[in-house]
């Protein structure tokens, strides 16, 4: 173990270690040169000479390592180097005799220790000696075949001389020299104290070093917060241990309040030794501000048992946190509140002294070491108010008025008795003045005042106190003060004040009916306050009246009962569209229509234009009312042509409405009758027959009837179409015949037919018939007639023979020329008789009377279907030429027509 601290281990080497807050560099740490720990061994070391390595604190040593150079700590100082034969120490030479020293530069603090290794190269000799020469006491210790090394203890000089290793080879002597550098920490680093410094001034900081050395080696540094203000160095200082100071001296801004100013003092024996460093106990600057007096506002005179405000005021006080208010009033602190504005500090304080007379109000302000303050005088004086003195008198009697002073501090008080005009009507220094007068009436509530003036200081201080002369007598109520006619208006707040003189004043009291009412608070104005009042006005020497009349007026109003909001009239009368408004004044009223034309104005006959509604108006001063007022005019039933047409077509089989709308109010009530017919119309819902014909409406309501005509048709489709051969159905060759056709409808039906082509047929003008000049075997066949109108059509079919052929009797065929249906024998056309088949299987599934036009259709087509030439063929279902022959059966199948052909 060394004196500074325990053993530190590492590979074998060990060295001091140093405590107490010192930094040390390169020694106090374990020196630790195996490779695993990141040194940089450079190139492969030579073979190894069994030579020590020393640690700047102590011996070191491992046979296994080569000779290195100073030992540092790692990441600190120059990096260790191999340091091979021939580079290390060497001192004088004869021949290839060398000896070394290591380290060059011994480092050891003052009465420590130090070890110096000495060696030599190969020596031949069987006989060689090693030493070392030296003033300091030095002990032999660990020693090999070519080196040794010496321990220097209890190092108390502080230039030793150079200690020498020499060594002797046979008859050669080698030496060489090293050099001891003793050294001591600096024991304490300390910052004197600085005392707060008024912005602008300067200051010395001195930082004080205690016993240091070498003080070449030693560099101070003074700080202010981050920023260096100096740094000294002690070249070619005196050798041994001494104290050093080192000063600044500083302008302080305010910038430098609260800064921390720093020592660090350092040692730094580099390249051979360690640096130690030590710092002082940081100290805070102070800077402070104080450029103005404090400024102290106070009165100037104050009442005992009064309170004033006072302050003080400073401006560019810093740091505006550490300053300190003092306020005293003649001796005695005062609290205050400090508030802040900008660089303006403010102190407030209640001023409220209890005794009088004169008093000192201080004001200091203190901020480090600076203070400063301001001063002001306080009269404080005790002055009560006057005294007015004045009776109640009687109007003729007489009357003393006194006004007195009561003690005051200090004693010098002067009166004045004055007027309301502030004239003086007595005045003197003494206690009392009285002024004696005979009061008139009019000198009831006559203004005197009482002033005392008191000298305090340098000025005057006055109190007033006023009174007023009561002359006493009976009531009186006069018109400006108690009107007798009043106007209010309804919905406002009054009251029925009623002013009285009179002395002692007088009560007043206001009756109606017997009921007293309230004449100081206003009540709301109704309708119902109209009327007379009573009011009295009392005191102790008796009771004067007076009348008055309360009139309420109220804006217009209209109401069911003078303005109803429905009216009726009757068409042809005279009316007038009157509407009556309350009010007061009284409303003027006026109604005007809505939309229109203008209301009715004066009285006038009623027109039905006159109904609608219309707004009336009542209005005055005070506003105006609206009420809405409906007329409707009433008037005997008309039936137009519009409403109730005289002329009507029905369609047979539609739905059956008679309607007929008649105007008239009230609305009136229409009944229609068939004319002629004492039967009425079949009940059927839908149109008959049987509607056709004219009949009469009549509408009728309170106020009359009217009647109206009107004449319905009745169309419907065809029916009962029948065809009539002239002279007969059987016809011979050459004969000539012609086919008439008769149908019923509404509109007339107009006629087509298809029949046989052929070109000897020639149709009537209206087509109801066809003749045939000179019959030929074409001519045979079906004959069918279609009537048609714009709400349906029929057909008719009969067969014609001609030649006497076999006759068919076919349905409908009556045998005397008339027919609907005929039969014919079968063709030898087989196209032909295909579709006979056809037409015959939907005939077995109709009825016989499809069987019979079934027949009239075979002989058609077998007449017509084996003709060949171009033919127009014409849609039966779309034109009135064709002839439905029947409907489909109930199996769905279609309708069949026939197909009128007319050769091209």
């Amino acid at each position: 173990e060394s004196q500074f601290g325990a053993r530190k281990s590492c590979s074998g080497f060990w060295g001091p270690g140093f405590g107490d807050g010192l930094l040390a560099f390169g020694t106090g740490v374990p020196v630790c040169f195996s490779p695993p720990l990141g040194l940089d061994l450079g190139a492969d070391p030579p073979p190894a000479f069994g030579v020590p390595a020393f640690g700047s604190g102590g011996p070191a040593f491992n046979s296994r390592l080569p000779f290195w150079g100073w030992g540092l700590p790692l990441g600190h100082g120059p990096r260790p180097r191999w340091l091979p034969p021939g580079g290390a120490l060497t001192g004088a030479a004869r021949g290839t005799f060398t000896v070394r020293a290591w380290p060059q530069v011994a480092v050891v603090p003052f009465g420590g220790s130090v070890a110096i290794n000495c060696s030599h190269s190969a020596c031949p000799a069987p006989e060689t000696t090693l030493g070392l020469e030296t003033s300091l006491t030095k002990n032999a210790a660990e020693a090999g075949g070519s080196w040794q090394k010496f321990v220097l203890v209890n190092v108390s000089e502080w230039s030793p001389r150079p200690a020498i290793c020499h060594a002797t080879c046979g008859a050669q002597r080698a030496t060489v020299t090293a050099t001891i550098l003793v050294y001591r920490v600096p024991e304490r680093v300390v910052l004197e104290p600085v005392p707060a410094v008024a912005v602008g001034e300067s200051l010395n900081l001195t930082c004080r070093v205690a016993e240091a050395a070498p003080l070449a080696n030693l560099t101070v540094t003074l700080r202010r917060g981050g920023e260096t203000l100096r740094t000294q160095s002690f070249g070619g200082a005196a050798a041994g241990s001494a104290s050093v100071a080192v000063s600044h001296l500083l302008t302080v801004g305010p910038g430098d309040h609260g800064q921390d100013v720093t020592c660090h003092a350092e040692l730094s024996l580099r390249p051979h030794g360690p640096l130690f460093a030590r710092a002082a106990v940081p100290v805070k600057l102070a800077v402070y501000a104080l450029p103005e007096p404090p400024q102290l506002q106070a009165p100037v005179r104050l009442e005992a048992g009064t309170a004033a405000n006072a302050s003080c005021r400073v401006v560019g006080a810093f740091p505006a946190e550490d300053a300190h208010f003092s306020l005293l009033l003649d001796g005695r602190s005062l609290d205050v509140a400090v508030t802040e504005a900008g660089d303006t500090l403010t102190a407030s304080t209640l001023l409220s002294p209890r005794t009088a007379g004169l008093q000192e109000l201080n004001c200091t302000v203190a901020v480090g070491a600076a203070a400063r303050t301001a001063r002001a005088q306080l009269h404080v004086y005790r002055f009560p108010a006057p005294v007015l003195e004045l009776s109640p008198v009687p109007a003729g009697g007489e009357v003393t008025v006194r006004c007195r002073a009561a003690a005051a501090e200090p004693p010098a008080v002067r009166l004045q008795l004055r007027d309301a005009d502030g004239g003086v009507l007595a005045e003197g220094p003494q206690p009392q003045l009285e002024l004696r007068l005979v009061a008139q009436r009019e000198d009831d509530g006559r203004w005197f005042g009482c002033r005392a003036s008191l000298a305090v200081g340098d000025g005057t201080v006055t109190k007033d106190t006023e009174a007023r002369l009561a002359v006493l007598y009976m009531p009186e109520m006069e018109a400006s003060s108690c009107p007798s006619n009043r106007t209010w208006l309804q919905g406002t707040r009054e009251a029925l004040t009623c002013g009285a003189t009179g002395n002692p004043a007088p009560t007043v009291t206001c009756t109606r009916a017997g009921a007293t009412v309230s004449t100081q608070r206003p009540e709301l104005v109704t309708r119902s306050r109209a009327g007379t009042y009573v009011c009295n006005a009392t005191n102790s020497l008796g009771t004067r009246s007076r009348l008055v009349t309360v009139r309420v007026e109220y804006e217009p109003s209209l109401t069911e009962s003078g303005c109803p909001a429905h009216r009726t009239w009757v068409e042809g009368e005279r009316r007038e569209l009157a509407c009556r408004a309350e009010g007061d004044p009284a409303p003027s009223t006026r109604c005007t229509r809505d939309e229109g034309p203008p209301g009715t104005g004066g009285g006038r006959a009623v027109s039905r234009s006159d109904a609608g509604r219309y707004t009336c108006r009542a209005t005055n001063k005070h506003g105006s009312a609206l009420r809405s007022v409906y007329v409707s005019v009433e008037y005997e039933p008309s039936i137009g042509e519009a409403g109730c047409p005289a002329r009507r077509l029905w369609v047979e089989g539609t739905a059956a409405e008679l309607g007929c709308n008649a105007s008239g109010n009230p609305l009136p009530h229409v009944a229609c009758a068939k004319l002629g017919d004492p039967h009425a119309p079949p009940a059927s819902p839908n149109v008959t027959r049987a509607h056709a014909g004219t009949y009469q409406c009549r509408a009728t309501n309170a106020h009359g009837s009217a009647l109206r005509n009107i004449t319905i048709t009745v169309e419907y489709s065809p029916v009962a179409v029948s065809l009539r051969v002239v002279p007969s159905a059987n016809v011979s060759r050459g004969a000539s015949f012609s086919v008439e056709c008769r149908a019923e409808g509404l509109p007339a039906p107009t006629f087509g037919w298809a029949l046989p082509p052929a070109p000897n047929l020639r149709f009537g003008a209206d087509n109801r018939s066809v003749a045939v000049a000179r019959a030929a075997a074409a001519n045979r066949g079906v004959y069918t007639c279609t009537a048609s109108n714009r709400h349906g059509r029929r057909a008719g079919s009969v067969v014609v023979r001609v030649d006497g052929e076999p006759r068919a009797q076919g349905v409908g065929d009556t045998g005397d020329g008339t027919s609907t249906g005929v039969a014919s024998p079968a063709s030898p056309c087989r196209p032909a008789e295909s579709r006979l088949a056809l037409l015959v299987s939907l005939g077995v599934l109709g009825a016989v009377t499809v069987l019979g036009l079934a027949a009239a259709g075979i002989y058609y087509l077998k007449t017509t279907a084996c003709k060949k030439g171009e033919y127009n063929v014409r849609d039966a279902e779309g034109t009135s030429e064709g002839a439905r022959l029947h409907r489909g059966d109930a199996g769905g199948r279609g309708e069949v027509f026939g197909i009128q052909l007319t050769p091209t």
